[in-house]
């Protein structure tokens, strides 16, 4: 919406922005302006201050108790810098003085639709982290629990954050989260995935550029970095950034300023830096891939996720979980499954982890609607995917531990955690078998029987 009491500026403004391609509506006074807003909102105002009737500052007051997010830029021919001040103080995105230059003035207001658009994916995405937390983080296990606390621990500081662990098991939910918790919660979380972005196109992505910086750029564009200013920045599979772009990351983060393609100047930026890898990173520094110092500089706190078979004993609930969850979404009956049922999932090791489980969980809802599913009538479980690498890091101790582990869990699932069965089955003691479950913290998962 264009706002200024003068004819010629207002038509002059309308060509230039409908010629960029955007929807445009005018008003000649505050009134008119608050009016119009009333019955059409727009997404951007673009304000002038000396009108007749309730002036710009006035205007802008009125403009912002309808929408307090709505960003307003104000223009003048004539204020003073003790009016500037107010608008701004009083909620104005910018300022800019007449006579207008088309170029900041297109700038300015592209920047301000994208600054919108990230507070609503914000918003957005606070009320759709309960859900996604629910769906890829639900349980109650030691290993779960224990990312959770750490995340909340990790969150009130200010540090780079290294997530890891295989895909499917919530590295980006668990990132979300981090963000939410922290100090950042009210600005921007921007994504990049290293992968999916051209090597040729990342410097332009991430630190942005000028009109006229390379062939082909119509126009400015801010990059990710000054996307994120104030909140997080998020970089999952971190390990596909060149080693010229790692060095680049590393002066942003030293220096707190960023320098778009074909800009004199730079910028303050103030983000925190998310990083996120189902590689082992220090593999790939050792081959040459990962800069020793971008790497020791994300690893200040280190955050691993843990695979699904390591947390069987969520596997119930994540279950019922989705399983509602798809009735709600998809439509028809929910499916139910027995306990046979459910053991036999537990026994399988899930090597796409959480995102496999939603999968088959999504086809047994389309197969299987309405129907309880038990060990004769399951739907395969695809033994042909790629089994996880093993992972010989821990000493012989851990995994013997992580393996009694498990292989407890299953046999007591098997026996409704009827521990006298339980140890008649696996052919163990009672009272051991009950030391056992005390030592892997397993005792308060269920009552015992």
């Amino acid at each position: 919406m264009i706002v200024d009491d003068e004819q010629p500026i207002r038509e002059s403004l309308q060509g230039l922005f409908e010629d960029e391609g955007y929807q445009v509506q005018c008003a000649a006074s505050g009134e008119e302006a608050v009016a119009r807003f009333r019955k059409q909102p727009a997404d951007c105002v673009l304000l002038d201050i000396w009108m007749p009737g309730i002036d710009g500052l006035e205007t802008l007051a009125r403009l912002k108790k309808m929408d307090a997010d709505l960003p307003i830029v104000m223009m003048s021919g004539h204020a003073t810098i003790d009016t500037a001040v107010r608008a701004t103080r009083q909620g104005a995105f910018d300022f800019v003085e007449k006579p207008l230059s088309s170029d900041r003035l297109l700038i300015l207001i592209r920047n301000a639709l994208e600054n919108r658009k990230l507070a609503r994916e914000n918003v957005d995405l606070k009320q759709n982290l309960d859900q996604q937390i629910r769906r890829d983080l639900i349980g109650d296990s030691a290993p779960l629990t224990q990312v959770e606390q750490l995340i909340q621990r990790v969150a009130v500081t200010d540090v780079p954050v290294l997530i890891l662990g295989e895909h499917g098991t919530g590295k980006g939910v668990a990132a979300r989260l981090l963000h939410h918790c922290s100090k950042r919660n009210g600005k921007p979380f921007v994504e990049v995935n290293a992968a999916s972005i051209q090597e040729l196109r990342m410097d332009a992505e991430l630190f942005g550029f000028e009109k006229g910086a390379f062939p082909g750029a119509l126009h400015a564009q801010a990059g990710r970095f000054e996307l994120a200013d104030g909140g997080s920045l998020f970089f999952d599979e971190v390990e596909g950034l060149s080693l010229a772009v790692q060095a680049k990351i590393l002066r942003v983060l030293q220096e707190r300023s960023v320098q778009r393609l074909g800009s004199p100047t730079s910028q303050s930026v103030n983000v925190r830096l998310i990083a996120a890898s189902s590689h082992d990173l220090e593999d790939a520094m050792r081959a040459g891939s990962l800069r020793e110092d971008f790497y020791y500089r994300l690893n200040v706190a280190a955050v691993r996720m843990p695979a699904l078979r390591e947390r069987i004993e969520d596997i119930p609930i994540l279950v019922d979980s989705l399983a509602a969850e798809l009735a709600e979404t998809l439509g028809g009956k929910q499916v139910t499954f027995s306990t046979e049922a459910v053991v036999k999932l537990q026994a399988y090791p899930w090597p796409g982890n959480v995102r496999e489980l939603r999968n088959y969980m999504e086809r047994c809802h389309i197969l299987k609607q309405g129907e309880h599913i038990g060990p004769d009538n399951m739907l395969p479980l695809d033994q042909s995917a790629p089994q996880p690498e093993a992972d010989f890091s821990n000493s012989f101790h851990i995994a013997r531990e992580t393996f009694e582990r498990s292989y407890l869990l299953y046999y007591l699932n098997k026996h409704n955690w009827n521990v006298s069965r339980t140890a008649e089955d696996i052919s163990m003691e009672r009272s051991q078998l009950h030391r056992k479950i005390k030592a892997y913290g397993l005792e308060k998962d269920t009552e015992l029987k």
